[in-house]
C-alpha cells in the first residue's frame, strides 16, 4: 500500500462520526471496498425521511455486505435488495435482506427483482458496483425510468474514477483545473459576430456520464429551444454533485 493510500485511509477513519448511519466495524481493519464514512452525512440528509417507513432499497454492488447491514439496521421497516456479480456465498443478513447474484446491466434480472420485491418501484437505488461509465449508464437506462418510483432517489457512488488514470476507464486530465482556466476555450469570443463557444473539460469514464446527465436536467430548456435534438431524457427533478456522490431525484 502506498503512503498516499495510507493517508487517505487515516483521513477517512478520522472522519467517522456518530450519526444514525453506522457501518459495521470490519474485523481486519479498514476495507477500501466499503463506503467511506464521509459519505454518511449526505446519506443521512437524503434518506432521513425514510427511517421508519416501509420502502425498498436496491444496491448494485455488495462487496462483503457492510452497507447492506447498515441499511438493515438504520431502516427497520425497509426491504433491502443487493446485486453483485460475486456476492459472498455465506452472507445471510436476515429476512429483510435479499442478496442476488447478477449483472448490474441485466434488464431481465432487474425487472424480476422489481416485480418480486418492489411492485410499486424502488424508493432508493444506489450504484456502488462497477464505477465505470458505460456500465453505470446502462444501469441508469434499465432502472431509472421503469423501476425507480416517482419521488425516488438514485445515487451513483465514486464517480470520480474517471479522473483516475489507472482505473479501467479513467484517464488523465487534458488541461489544468483552476479558477484561471474557467474561461479557457479553443475558440475566441467575437463581439461583432456571436457564435457558439465550446468549453471543453474532462469527460472520460463515469465523469463523462455525470456531465452528460446535466443535459437531461435541462430537458425543459432543450424542448423549448432545440426540440429536434431532444428524444427521451431521464425525468430528473434535480441533481446534486458531491465529491464522490451524484444524486438524482425523480419528479413526483
Amino acid at each position: 500500500m502506498s503512503r498516499a493510500q495510507e493517508s487517505l485511509q487515516l483521513v477517512r477513519r478520522h472522519a467517522r462520526r456518530r450519526g444514525w448511519l453506522r457501518l459495521p466495524s470490519p474485523p481486519g481493519g479498514f476495507d477500501v471496498g466499503v463506503k467511506p464514512d464521509i459519505y454518511l452525512p449526505t446519506y443521512e440528509e437524503l434518506l432521513g425521511h425514510l427511517r421508519f417507513r416501509r420502502f425498498t432499497i436496491l444496491e448494485l454492488g455488495v462487496w462483503h455486505g457492510d452497507s447492506l447491514q447498515m441499511w438493515r439496521d438504520a431502516f427497520p421497516r425497509a426491504r433491502i435488495v443487493g446485486v453483485d456479480l460475486e456476492p459472498p456465498p455465506d452472507l445471510a443478513l436476515g429476512p429483510r435482506v435479499h442478496i442476488v447474484r447478477g449483472d448490474q446491466t441485466d434488464g431481465t434480472l432487474l425487472t424480476r427483482l422489481r416485480e418480486q420485491h418492489a411492485p410499486d418501484g424502488f424508493e432508493v437505488i444506489i450504484d456502488d458496483a462497477s464505477h465505470m461509465g458505460i456500465t453505470s449508464a446502462r444501469s441508469l437506462q434499465q432502472l431509472y425510468r421503469q423501476h425507480l418510483r416517482a419521488g425516488g432517489t438514485y445515487i451513483i457512488e465514486d464517480w470520480g474514477t474517471g479522473y483516475v488514470p489507472a482505473w479501467f476507464d479513467g484517464g488523465d486530465l487534458q488541461a489544468p483545473v483552476g479558477i484561471a482556466h474557467l474561461d479557457a476555450s479553443p475558440a475566441a469570443m467575437q463581439e461583432d459576430r456571436p457564435a457558439p463557444i465550446p468549453m471543453p473539460s474532462h469527460d472520460i469514464g463515469l465523469v463523462g456520464v455525470v456531465k452528460r446527465l446535466v443535459d437531461h436536467v435541462a430537458s425543459t430548456t432543450l424542448a423549448a429551444h432545440q426540440p429536434d435534438r431532444l428524444e427521451e431524457p431521464l425525468p430528473i427533478d434535480w441533481m446534486r454533485v458531491h465529491d464522490g456522490l451524484v444524486v438524482l431525484r425523480k419528479p413526483r
